[in-house]
């Protein structure tokens, strides 16, 4: 899924995220036979008054994005992900039939819209149609993004969003073959993923973030409403795919521990909860601090894509 993708025959790909406090930078390089490796991994606070294409104009220097293959990811308010059923029309048309068929959910025009698809994986079952994500991003939010990396003389090739960035993370994990939840916090919300093999086959936000967990107020109470979303979504993986039930499910890194929170994933769900340990599944040519690797965690994740089919 890219939702502005160049031609670009360089391989490898630096992630460039922008944050409300900051900028990060992630640099992968992969070889054959070996994890990937993360060869930068910076993370700068934006500095008060300060223009942030010059900020940006700064650390595309010290990287070399310009020559660079760069991707990033868009702000959870600037699309909508749906699933929805694809309607039996050639693969050439289904993107318009899909723009019509979701016109009344989106929250902004359909005209605005740029519209990607990814299918749902998974075995078919007789007389049920097959469902897509789709994708429906701003277009003029993708191209504000695309225009404040270009002029900061930033190399962007592609645009992506955090769902498939967790699926990348994911898809690193030994778990991954036989299905894994993977479960991620923001400063502001939550990240549900169910992959297998490489391929996103749940997505499902939560409205608890890092700083409601961190406040301690009513955690009992958000730690009950996050096993129900996970519950939820367990349930509907087993009701929906002919599959074998997903035993592992694993935490993305936080900067710091929330008490309590692995505690009661695990003696409220079927599953076995463990945190990641990043350096079992990747190389680190750089030192990374848990709180810079969790403000580089999407970017990471973006930098991680390697390239995918779509309808």
């Amino acid at each position: 899924m890219a939702l502005f993708k160049k031609n670009n025959p360089q391989s490898g790909l630096t992630g460039v995220g922008l944050h409300g406090h900051g900028a990060s930078v992630v640099r992968v390089r992969r070889s054959a036979g070996a994890p990937p490796c993360v060869t930068v991994c910076e993370f700068r606070s934006w500095i008060d008054g300060e223009d942030r294409g010059k900020a940006l104009g700064r650390l595309a220097g010290e990287y070399g994005l310009k020559r660079s293959r760069c991707t990033t990811a868009l702000d959870p308010g600037e699309y909508n992900l749906l699933l929805t059923e694809a309607p039996e029309v050639p693969d050439e048309e289904l993107r318009a039939a899909i723009r019509w068929r979701i016109k009344d959910i989106v929250d902004f025009p359909i005209q605005n819209a740029t519209i990607e698809l990814f299918e749902l994986p998974g075995e078919r079952v007789p007389g049920r149609p097959r469902s897509v994500y789709a994708v429906a991003a701003r277009s003029d939010a993708i191209q504000r993004r695309v225009d404040l990396l270009t002029a900061s003389g930033i190399n962007l090739d592609v645009v992506d969003i955090p769902e498939l960035a967790q699926r990348n993370l994911a898809a690193l994990l030994p778990q991954d073959a036989r299905g894994v939840v993977m479960l991620s916090f923001s400063r502001a919300s939550g990240l549900i993923t169910i992959t297998r093999q490489g391929e996103i086959y749940l997505s499902r936000s939560l409205d608890v973030g890092l700083e409601q967990l961190q406040a301690g107020a009513l955690l009992s109470e958000l730690l009950d409403r996050i096993v129900l979303e996970l519950q939820r979504s367990l349930d509907y993986y087993d009701s929906y795919f002919r599959l074998a039930p997903v035993t592992d499910l694993v935490l993305v890194p936080l900067p710091a521990e929330i008490p309590g929170l692995l505690e009661h994933l695990n003696a409220n769900l079927s599953v076995t909860a463990t945190v990641m340990e990043p350096e079992q599944v990747l190389d680190f040519e750089v030192a990374v601090p848990p709180a810079q690797f969790y403000d580089c965690l999407w970017t990471l994740g973006v930098a991680l894509r390697q390239e995918m089919s779509v309808p």
